[in-house]
């Protein structure tokens, strides 16, 4: 997005009275005192209507192996999660004055945090003569009682205005008034500001994992069809289809950027019942030297155990078909712009089930 597209966006907002999106909680948290101020979710109006943009309209552009037909990863690490919000760098002093200036015009209203919304008395009082003493403030925020001059336009060089932002895919998991409490604020465009939340290019990896798309798990099973009891499967996977999958997410305006590689490594067998053998005995395939996973069933290899299968031990008559799970095992790591060398994040999953019918016996088609 061009700079000037993203002013016209935010001033065309601003005039129908949204700097900020209202989260999708009404409470406005630990506040201080303040007049005119209310929680989030109560929306920005002007005289035309209620108008709003959303808390998790974030300049991140993402790009890469992302969007598509598949599913996302689940992490290994159960305790592990993606950033449920950061802040990150938004508009020039002279954007924001223009913003601040149309809204004040329109007599709107603003989110200033994610869960104050104030008037727009607030946002000048603050931002441009530099006396925030009259407003409401998170109790737990660095920046609750700063004023600015003249919205910093004498520092126009040195920095950027800063504002906070909902991840998109983790908005349920969002708490107001205690998640991302800051106001929006100026900060340096590179220097990340001395906050947890600040968005760094291992932030963005981060945001990166939840946004690849991880394509279906396509095993190839020898014989096909229906299982014979006591007559090992094959299973195995192309090299085609465990490639790399990569997301790159980049903050223009900073330059600030992060790109994180998921690589399939092993591959997990469940035969949906004990009555099962599996090769390896583990159920766990690994990745080859050929990129492939398993091997394929040839004439040749008759009456061996598959390097990658199982074997059923009873049919299905009276218990009905077993589900089948197929679980890939990727690793995930990634580089940026901030951090030297390649770096971990957890591994993650995505698995597949699919119904079997195990006979007696019967012709056997491979």
């Amino acid at each position: 997005m061009s700079r000037a597209l993203s002013l016209a966006r935010v001033i065309a907002v601003l005039a129908g009275g949204a700097l900020l999106a209202g989260a999708s909680t009404t409470t406005a948290g630990a506040l201080g005192g303040g007049h005119g101020d209310e929680g989030s979710g109560t929306g920005s109006h002007d005289g035309a209507g209620v108008l709003s943009a959303e808390a998790t309209a974030t300049e991140i552009v993402v790009t890469g192996d992302t969007g598509g037909d598949g599913g996302n990863l689940e992490p290994l690490d159960t305790s592990w999660t993606p950033p449920v919000c950061w802040y990150e760098p938004w508009l020039t002093a002279q954007e924001f004055a223009d913003a601040v200036e149309a809204m004040a015009a329109e007599n709107g209203r603003a989110n200033r945090a994610l869960n104050i919304n104030s008037p727009h008395e607030a946002f000048t009082d603050i931002y441009r003569d530099n006396n925030p003493e009259d407003w409401a403030y998170n109790l737990d925020s660095r920046y609750a009682m700063r004023g600015y001059d003249n919205y910093n336009l004498d520092a126009e060089e040195d920095g950027l205005w800063w504002r906070p932002v909902i991840n998109p895919n983790r908005e349920d998991e969002y708490r107001a008034g205690t998640d991302c409490v800051e106001p929006i604020f100026w900060g340096d465009p590179v220097e990340v500001p001395d906050l947890d939340e600040a968005i760094t290019d291992e932030m963005l990896a981060e945001y990166a994992y939840d946004e690849i798309d991880i394509p279906e798990t396509e095993i190839e099973l020898s014989p096909s069809g229906d299982q014979i009891v006591n007559l090992p499967t094959w299973i195995w996977m192309q090299a085609a289809d465990l490639e790399p999958r990569t997301v790159r997410a980049e903050l223009p305006i900073n330059g600030v950027w992060a790109e994180t590689t998921a690589e399939p490594v092993s591959l997990t067998i469940d035969a949906g019942t004990e009555d099962a053998q599996l090769f390896p005995s583990s159920g766990e395939c690994a990745l080859r030297d050929d990129g492939r996973i398993g091997e394929p069933w040839d004439e040749s290899r008759e009456g061996e155990d598959p390097p990658c299968g199982l074997t059923y031990l009873r049919s299905t008559h009276g218990t009905g078909p077993y589900e089948l799970t197929a679980s890939l095992t990727w690793e995930v790591y990634w580089t940026g712009s901030q951090t030297e060398g390649r770096n971990p994040l957890p591994g993650g999953t995505f698995e597949t089930t699919q119904t079997i019918v195990v006979e007696e016996s019967q012709t056997i088609v491979r």
